[in-house]
């Protein structure tokens, strides 16, 4: 486990979605999601992020992460016009790991999220 504190440094959160995206991707489509990858501009910024939509049915979700370890989701039903944020700030790629998988069962089962 990956753990940061004082002078250590997080993990780098796009690349671990980017790696989680591709060995997933074919999975959510034969599930019937669809997903995007992207990616901040390489452009020297300190910051870089990558995020990842997801959409099946009524539901769709977008979950953003930084390599500070910072993430920002978005949850919207577009059924009833629910949208809900949320902020969390992440130490490990399991914790990221973990809210991928939450993200997929609110899309898919409609809990969690």
């Amino acid at each position: 486990m990956t753990i940061f504190e004082g002078d250590h440094q997080p993990p780098n959160l796009p690349d671990a979605l980017t790696t989680w995206f591709a060995k997933n991707d074919e999975v959510l489509r034969t599930r019937g999601i669809t997903a995007e990858l992207r990616h901040s501009p390489e452009d020297g910024r300190l910051k870089n992020s990558a995020w990842l939509t997801m959409e099946a049915g009524n539901r769709v979700a977008q979950i953003t992460v930084w390599n500070s370890g910072e993430a920002e989701l978005d949850f919207v039903d577009l059924g009833s016009g629910d949208n809900r944020p949320e902020h969390r700030d992440l130490k490990t790629e399991q914790e990221l790991h973990a809210l991928v998988g939450s993200i997929l069962d609110w899309i898919v089962l409609g809990t969690n999220g």
